[in-house]
Protein backbone atom coordinates (compact mmCIF):
# COMPACT_ATOMS: atom_id res chain seq x y z
CA UNK A 1 0.00 0.00 0.00
CA UNK A 2 1.26 3.47 -0.84
CA UNK A 3 2.21 5.64 2.09
CA UNK A 4 0.91 9.19 2.06
CA UNK A 5 1.91 12.47 3.58
CA UNK A 6 -0.61 15.15 4.48
CA UNK A 7 0.15 18.60 3.13
CA UNK A 8 -1.75 21.69 4.19
CA UNK A 9 -3.05 23.58 1.17
CA UNK A 10 -2.64 26.87 2.99
CA UNK A 11 -6.30 27.90 2.96
CA UNK A 12 -8.44 28.89 5.89
CA UNK A 13 -10.73 25.93 5.25
CA UNK A 14 -8.10 23.51 6.57
CA UNK A 15 -8.19 21.30 3.49
CA UNK A 16 -5.24 19.03 2.95
CA UNK A 17 -3.46 17.49 0.01
CA UNK A 18 -2.06 13.99 -0.12
CA UNK A 19 1.23 13.05 -1.68
CA UNK A 20 1.95 9.47 -2.81
CA UNK A 21 5.31 8.12 -1.73
CA UNK A 22 6.68 7.89 -5.28
CA UNK A 23 5.41 10.84 -7.34
CA UNK A 24 7.99 10.17 -10.04
CA UNK A 25 5.81 7.30 -11.23
CA UNK A 26 3.06 9.76 -12.07
CA UNK A 27 5.08 12.73 -13.23
CA UNK A 28 7.50 11.48 -15.85
CA UNK A 29 10.34 13.59 -17.12
CA UNK A 30 9.97 16.58 -14.81
CA UNK A 31 13.61 17.40 -15.50
CA UNK A 32 12.70 18.17 -19.10
CA UNK A 33 10.42 20.90 -17.83
CA UNK A 34 13.51 22.92 -16.99
CA UNK A 35 13.30 24.05 -20.60
CA UNK A 36 10.24 26.06 -19.61
CA UNK A 37 12.19 28.34 -17.30
CA UNK A 38 12.00 32.04 -18.14
CA UNK A 39 14.39 32.91 -20.94
CA UNK A 40 16.15 36.19 -21.66
CA UNK A 41 13.46 37.58 -23.95
CA UNK A 42 11.48 39.79 -21.60
CA UNK A 43 9.25 42.58 -22.77
CA UNK A 44 10.62 46.03 -22.04
CA UNK A 45 7.25 47.54 -21.25
CA UNK A 46 8.27 51.15 -21.19
CA UNK A 47 9.95 50.95 -24.57
CA UNK A 48 7.15 49.55 -26.70
CA UNK A 49 6.88 52.38 -29.18
CA UNK A 50 3.45 53.90 -29.74
CA UNK A 51 4.68 56.38 -32.35
CA UNK A 52 3.13 54.41 -35.19
CA UNK A 53 1.20 55.69 -38.16
CA UNK A 54 -2.15 53.91 -38.17
CA UNK A 55 -4.37 53.29 -41.16
CA UNK A 56 -7.95 52.18 -41.72
CA UNK A 57 -6.80 48.75 -42.84
CA UNK A 58 -4.35 48.08 -40.02
CA UNK A 59 -5.52 46.34 -36.90
CA UNK A 60 -5.09 48.54 -33.82
CA UNK A 61 -7.64 47.18 -31.35
CA UNK A 62 -7.67 44.54 -28.63
CA UNK A 63 -10.60 42.49 -27.35
CA UNK A 64 -9.88 41.89 -23.70
CA UNK A 65 -12.33 38.98 -23.51
CA UNK A 66 -11.76 37.37 -26.91
CA UNK A 67 -10.99 34.15 -25.07
CA UNK A 68 -13.39 32.96 -22.38
CA UNK A 69 -11.45 29.91 -21.24
CA UNK A 70 -10.74 30.06 -17.52
CA UNK A 71 -8.19 27.98 -15.63
CA UNK A 72 -11.06 26.61 -13.54
CA UNK A 73 -12.36 24.81 -16.65
CA UNK A 74 -9.10 22.99 -17.47
CA UNK A 75 -9.59 19.27 -18.08
CA UNK A 76 -6.14 18.44 -16.72
CA UNK A 77 -5.04 20.48 -13.72
CA UNK A 78 -1.46 19.22 -13.84
CA UNK A 79 -1.21 19.72 -17.59
CA UNK A 80 -2.50 23.27 -17.34
CA UNK A 81 -0.21 24.21 -14.45
CA UNK A 82 2.85 23.02 -16.38
CA UNK A 83 2.49 26.20 -18.46
CA UNK A 84 3.52 28.19 -15.42
CA UNK A 85 6.37 26.04 -14.17
CA UNK A 86 9.01 28.77 -14.59
CA UNK A 87 7.88 31.19 -11.83
CA UNK A 88 7.05 28.35 -9.45
CA UNK A 89 10.45 26.78 -9.93
CA UNK A 90 12.20 30.10 -9.41
CA UNK A 91 10.33 30.69 -6.15
CA UNK A 92 11.04 27.19 -4.88
CA UNK A 93 14.72 27.44 -5.80
CA UNK A 94 14.99 30.63 -3.76
CA UNK A 95 13.35 29.07 -0.72
CA UNK A 96 14.82 25.56 -0.85
CA UNK A 97 18.29 26.56 -1.97
CA UNK A 98 18.75 24.57 -5.17
CA UNK A 99 17.04 23.71 -8.44
CA UNK A 100 17.12 20.02 -7.53
CA UNK A 101 15.17 20.68 -4.34
CA UNK A 102 12.77 22.86 -6.31
CA UNK A 103 12.13 19.94 -8.68
CA UNK A 104 11.41 17.63 -5.75
CA UNK A 105 8.86 20.09 -4.40
CA UNK A 106 7.29 20.48 -7.84
CA UNK A 107 6.83 16.72 -8.01
CA UNK A 108 4.81 16.94 -4.82
CA UNK A 109 2.65 19.70 -6.25
CA UNK A 110 2.09 18.08 -9.65
CA UNK A 111 1.39 14.66 -8.18
CA UNK A 112 -1.38 16.15 -6.10
CA UNK A 113 -2.85 17.84 -9.16
CA UNK A 114 -2.72 14.58 -11.13
CA UNK A 115 -4.61 12.70 -8.43
CA UNK A 116 -7.00 15.36 -7.15
CA UNK A 117 -7.11 18.20 -9.67
CA UNK A 118 -7.88 21.69 -8.43
CA UNK A 119 -10.62 20.38 -6.14
CA UNK A 120 -12.43 22.92 -3.99
CA UNK A 121 -9.66 25.45 -4.59
CA UNK A 122 -10.90 25.97 -8.15
CA UNK A 123 -11.73 29.65 -7.68
CA UNK A 124 -10.25 33.12 -7.80
CA UNK A 125 -6.99 33.89 -9.60
CA UNK A 126 -4.68 31.13 -10.72
CA UNK A 127 -1.63 33.04 -9.51
CA UNK A 128 -3.04 33.08 -5.98
CA UNK A 129 -3.80 29.36 -6.11
CA UNK A 130 -0.29 28.59 -7.32
CA UNK A 131 1.31 30.79 -4.67
CA UNK A 132 -0.48 28.74 -2.00
CA UNK A 133 0.46 25.52 -3.80
CA UNK A 134 4.12 26.51 -3.95
CA UNK A 135 4.09 27.34 -0.27
CA UNK A 136 2.46 24.01 0.58
CA UNK A 137 4.89 21.95 -1.49
CA UNK A 138 7.88 23.86 -0.06
CA UNK A 139 6.66 23.14 3.47
CA UNK A 140 6.25 19.46 2.61
CA UNK A 141 9.78 19.23 1.22
CA UNK A 142 11.30 21.00 4.24
CA UNK A 143 9.34 18.67 6.55
CA UNK A 144 10.62 15.61 4.68
CA UNK A 145 14.18 16.75 5.30
CA UNK A 146 13.62 17.72 8.92
CA UNK A 147 14.29 21.37 8.10
CA UNK A 148 10.83 22.79 8.71
CA UNK A 149 11.26 24.17 12.24
CA UNK A 150 14.62 25.78 11.52
CA UNK A 151 13.78 27.22 8.09
CA UNK A 152 10.03 27.86 8.09
CA UNK A 153 10.58 31.63 8.13
CA UNK A 154 11.81 31.32 4.54
CA UNK A 155 8.22 30.77 3.41
CA UNK A 156 7.37 34.39 4.20
CA UNK A 157 8.38 35.38 0.66
CA UNK A 158 5.83 32.97 -0.80
CA UNK A 159 2.81 35.13 -0.03
CA UNK A 160 0.42 35.48 -2.96
CA UNK A 161 0.69 39.28 -2.90
CA UNK A 162 4.48 39.47 -2.51
CA UNK A 163 6.21 41.75 -5.00
CA UNK A 164 8.65 38.99 -5.90
CA UNK A 165 5.88 36.56 -6.87
CA UNK A 166 3.91 39.16 -8.82
CA UNK A 167 7.01 40.08 -10.85
CA UNK A 168 7.78 36.44 -11.61
CA UNK A 169 4.18 35.82 -12.64
CA UNK A 170 4.13 38.90 -14.86
CA UNK A 171 7.36 37.86 -16.56
CA UNK A 172 5.92 34.41 -17.20
CA UNK A 173 2.81 35.81 -18.93
CA UNK A 174 4.94 38.18 -21.00
CA UNK A 175 7.25 35.36 -22.05
CA UNK A 176 4.29 33.22 -23.09
CA UNK A 177 2.91 36.08 -25.19
CA UNK A 178 6.29 36.57 -26.88
CA UNK A 179 6.47 32.87 -27.69
CA UNK A 180 2.94 32.91 -29.11
CA UNK A 181 3.81 35.88 -31.32
CA UNK A 182 6.94 34.08 -32.49
CA UNK A 183 4.82 31.06 -33.44
CA UNK A 184 2.55 33.33 -35.47
CA UNK A 185 5.57 34.54 -37.41
CA UNK A 186 6.63 30.97 -38.12
CA UNK A 187 3.18 30.30 -39.56
CA UNK A 188 3.45 33.25 -41.95
CA UNK A 189 7.05 34.23 -42.58
CA UNK A 190 6.00 37.05 -44.94
CA UNK A 191 4.58 38.96 -41.95
CA UNK A 192 7.41 38.99 -39.37
CA UNK A 193 5.36 40.38 -36.49
CA UNK A 194 7.62 38.97 -33.80
CA UNK A 195 10.84 40.21 -35.42
CA UNK A 196 9.40 43.69 -35.98
CA UNK A 197 8.10 44.09 -32.43
CA UNK A 198 11.13 42.56 -30.77
CA UNK A 199 13.57 44.68 -32.76
CA UNK A 200 11.61 47.87 -32.10
CA UNK A 201 11.28 47.01 -28.41
CA UNK A 202 14.95 46.36 -27.68
CA UNK A 203 15.98 49.46 -29.66
CA UNK A 204 13.14 51.95 -29.42
CA UNK A 205 15.30 54.82 -30.76
CA UNK A 206 16.17 53.06 -34.04
CA UNK A 207 15.20 54.83 -37.26
CA UNK A 208 12.93 53.04 -39.72
CA UNK A 209 15.92 52.20 -41.89
CA UNK A 210 17.80 50.78 -38.91
CA UNK A 211 14.76 48.82 -37.83
CA UNK A 212 14.24 47.44 -41.34
CA UNK A 213 17.87 46.32 -41.41
CA UNK A 214 17.53 44.63 -38.02
CA UNK A 215 14.38 42.80 -39.10
CA UNK A 216 15.98 41.67 -42.36
CA UNK A 217 19.01 40.38 -40.45
CA UNK A 218 16.81 38.48 -38.03
CA UNK A 219 14.32 36.88 -40.40
CA UNK A 220 15.56 37.61 -43.96
CA UNK A 221 12.45 39.62 -44.87
CA UNK A 222 13.00 42.99 -46.55
CA UNK A 223 10.40 45.66 -45.67
CA UNK A 224 9.87 49.14 -47.03
CA UNK A 225 8.96 51.94 -44.64
CA UNK A 226 5.22 51.81 -45.32
CA UNK A 227 5.01 48.07 -44.72
CA UNK A 228 7.22 48.37 -41.66
CA UNK A 229 4.99 51.01 -40.09
CA UNK A 230 1.95 48.84 -40.75
CA UNK A 231 3.54 45.75 -39.23
CA UNK A 232 4.70 47.69 -36.15
CA UNK A 233 1.11 48.51 -35.26
CA UNK A 234 -0.17 45.04 -36.17
CA UNK A 235 2.56 43.41 -34.10
CA UNK A 236 1.84 45.60 -31.08
CA UNK A 237 -1.89 44.84 -31.31
CA UNK A 238 -1.24 41.13 -31.81
CA UNK A 239 1.08 40.96 -28.81
CA UNK A 240 -1.38 42.87 -26.62
CA UNK A 241 -4.18 40.52 -27.69
CA UNK A 242 -2.09 37.46 -26.88
CA UNK A 243 -1.22 38.91 -23.48
CA UNK A 244 -4.88 39.68 -22.77
CA UNK A 245 -5.74 36.08 -23.67
CA UNK A 246 -3.09 34.89 -21.22
CA UNK A 247 -4.60 37.02 -18.45
CA UNK A 248 -8.11 35.75 -19.21
CA UNK A 249 -7.10 32.14 -18.70
CA UNK A 250 -5.78 32.90 -15.20
CA UNK A 251 -9.05 34.35 -13.87
CA UNK A 252 -12.13 32.55 -12.60
CA UNK A 253 -14.67 34.94 -14.13
CA UNK A 254 -12.85 36.81 -16.89
CA UNK A 255 -15.07 39.76 -17.78
CA UNK A 256 -13.67 43.00 -19.17
CA UNK A 257 -13.54 44.73 -15.80
CA UNK A 258 -11.67 41.89 -14.08
CA UNK A 259 -9.19 41.58 -16.96
CA UNK A 260 -8.48 45.32 -16.80
CA UNK A 261 -7.99 45.10 -13.04
CA UNK A 262 -5.52 42.24 -13.36
CA UNK A 263 -3.60 44.04 -16.11
CA UNK A 264 -3.29 47.02 -13.78
CA UNK A 265 -2.29 44.82 -10.82
CA UNK A 266 0.50 43.22 -12.86
CA UNK A 267 1.78 46.56 -14.17
CA UNK A 268 1.46 45.61 -17.85
CA UNK A 269 -0.82 48.42 -18.96
CA UNK A 270 1.96 49.89 -21.13
CA UNK A 271 1.52 47.01 -23.58
CA UNK A 272 -1.96 48.32 -24.41
CA UNK A 273 -0.98 51.99 -24.72
CA UNK A 274 -2.01 53.53 -28.04
CA UNK A 275 -4.47 50.72 -28.84
CA UNK A 276 -8.25 50.67 -28.76
CA UNK A 277 -9.28 48.37 -25.91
Amino acid sequence: MESTQRIWAGGSDGKVWERVSDPAEKIKGLKSCKLLRLGSRKAILGLMSTQISSSNTTRSSVNLVRSSHSWTEAESAAGFVLRYLAPMRRQLTTVLGSSNEADQALKILLTHLVSAGFGEHRKGRLRDFLARAVRSSAKARLTEQGRWESEKEKLACLAADSKEWVVMWRDCLLERAWRALERMEHQDASRPLYSVLWSSTVNSKASLDELAAAVEKQCSVKLDQVKLQQLKLEAKAAFAQLLADEVVETLENPDKASVKKEIQSLGIGGVFSGLTV
